[in-house]
């Protein structure tokens, strides 16, 4: 079954109706989409690819663009045309771009024409990229407008056969070991997805998804498929600051949807200091908020269920190898009893937590957190060795360090890796060490996370910079950036000391975090 094939059975049924929303509070506007148009608009770019492009089934097409409606309708696109999608995180430096394209071989690129700049300086290395669509005003010389595929394309219903197994998408994830990995989904799993996330929260026709966040994150892609299954409606927030937030919630009925703690946690603070006054925005129809992506403070929940008392608050936790966020999930009703969990499977899943020798340990034992369900990846695509030590036994190794109580709800103990989680996003501390050390003055660096009180965690470098050397902080900034390493990735907080090292010669981090985190 082809996952697009919602596009068309829900413009047969609910065509004038609408399903994609982009609200402005700050102008009063809002762009809409009805289920009649997505099916017209798929149907013309997906013909375009497979005519003009020559995309055959099972072709990766690399997609990076920021959330809109024709992020979506070129999303569903590639999946009508038989092709696999591959949406980029938008944050992706020069290079992080040319990695996945090197990785897919993809002859077709779709872009927003923000990225532009960062696409243009590496096309003359990418010589197998011989189309690239723009999404946009204007589209550069090379490039093919979207707009004019829009006007003047062909409308005929486009719908590849394809089966449950068929690979779908291909997401690049860092996760725990540096290099972008590409996560694959097939058309199977996505519908397990949707299907799974919409009976966990209740979400299908009448719900109007909250989708704050950028799309190619797993957590704001996935969380909007019942929606997408059930002809419901997704609300795209154009502007998260707190009173616009609301408003947009407000004037398009929102009646639930995933929120990173930073900007749910900027809300509530709004609100305690008196920036804003709840009062001021009808949010009867909001059943429920979920967070996830991180630590989701506990004293967060509390606040927000003071504040909003008919709100559900749940907590949600996933990875992009298991589906996104819903693997387990952290009903209202348990948060204040079960404080600190991330939650017991959802429909379909099993979880268990295993010692070294992959065996179930027992109740409150910490050990790795293994998944299994339909809604798993298929594989890392071209990479069969890390894909058989990922999956064995239809059990997915997380890398996270867990443990289970005697009603099976799920507890993080720590992470396995290093892994920085700055406002939801994956950080690999290795990548900005390897960099660093590449500076003419630094002898040695170490990278930790750094308590933020809105984004969780950001980037600490210990710097130890070459005797008879001196190195300033701005030195530092400028480098990373000269080297072109994506901006949430900087260091915000550095410190010019000596990096320690045990014998065989590993920075002993739990050192660097007792000097400088848990001393402060």
């Amino acid at each position: 079954m082809n996952f697009a094939r919602f596009c068309q059975l829900n413009s047969r049924k609910f065509a004038g109706r609408e399903f994609l929303i982009e609200s402005y509070p700050s102008t009063k506007t809002r762009r809409a989409l009805t289920w009649k148009k997505l099916e017209e608009y798929t149907n013309k770019v997906a013909s375009y690819l497979i005519d003009e492009c020559g995309i055959k089934k099972g072709d990766v097409v690399q997609h990076l663009q920021l959330n809109s409606m024709e992020w979506y309708i070129t999303y569903m696109a590639v999946l009508k045309a038989g092709a696999v999608i591959s949406p980029l995180n938008f944050r992706f430096a020069s290079g992080d771009i040319k990695y996945a394209c090197d990785v897919t071989k993809s002859k077709v690129f779709i872009l927003g024409e923000t990225f532009v700049s960062r696409v243009e300086p590496i096309k003359k290395e990418m010589s197998y990229c011989s189309h690239y669509i723009c999404v946009g005003s204007a589209a550069p010389a090379g490039m093919k407008a979207y707009g004019e595929i829009i006007e003047k394309g062909k409308g005929a219903p486009v719908l590849a056969e394809m089966a449950d197994d068929d690979m779908a998408e291909l997401m690049f994830t860092s996760g725990t070991t540096g290099a972008p990995k590409p996560v694959s989904h097939t058309h199977g799993t996505l519908f397990y997805i949707a299907i799974g996330n919409g009976l966990t929260t209740g979400d299908g026709y009448e719900s109007v998804i909250l989708a704050p966040h950028p799309f190619y994150h797993s957590g704001t892609l996935f969380l909007s498929f019942p929606s997408y299954v059930a002809a419901g409606k997704i609300l795209m927030t154009m502007e998260l600051q707190p009173e616009y937030l609301l408003r947009s919630m407000a004037e398009e009925g929102c009646t639930g949807g995933w929120v990173s703690v930073p900007t749910w946690s900027d809300v509530i603070q709004a609100i305690k200091a008196g920036r804003i006054d709840p009062g001021l925005y009808d949010l009867s129809k909001l059943r429920h908020i979920e967070m996830g992506a991180q630590p989701v403070p506990q004293i967060l929940i509390e606040e927000s269920k003071r504040i909003f008392p008919g709100v559900g608050v749940g907590v949600n936790y996933g990875i992009t190898e298991g589906g996104g966020g819903g693997l387990t999930h952290l009903y209202p009703e348990d948060c204040a009893r079960k404080p600190g969990s991330i939650g017991r499977a959802t429909p379909f899943m099993e979880v268990k937590v295993v010692d070294a020798e992959g065996n179930t340990v027992a109740p409150g034992v910490v050990g790795e957190l293994l998944i299994k369900g339909p809604r798993l990846m298929k594989e890392y695509a071209y990479n069969r060795e890390m894909t058989a030590r990922t999956i064995v036994d239809g059990w997915l190794h997380t890398g996270d360090l867990c443990y289970m109580d005697e009603e099976s709800f799920v507890f993080f103990a720590e992470r396995m890796k290093d892994l920085i989680i700055r406002g939801g996003e994956n950080i690999f501390p290795a990548e900005i060490e390897d960099l660093l050390r590449k500076h003419p003055k630094i002898a040695d660096v170490a990278v930790i996370g750094y308590p933020h009180p809105r984004l969780v965690e950001v980037v600490m470098a210990i710097v130890q910079p070459l005797s008879n050397t001196t190195l300033s902080e701005s030195e530092v900034i400028e480098f990373v950036k000269e080297q072109g390493l994506a901006k949430y990735k900087w260091p915000e907080k550095i410190v010019f000391a000596q990096v320690p090292r045990n014998p065989s010669g590993k920075i002993e981090k739990p050192r660097l975090r007792e000097v400088y985190v848990r001393s402060e």
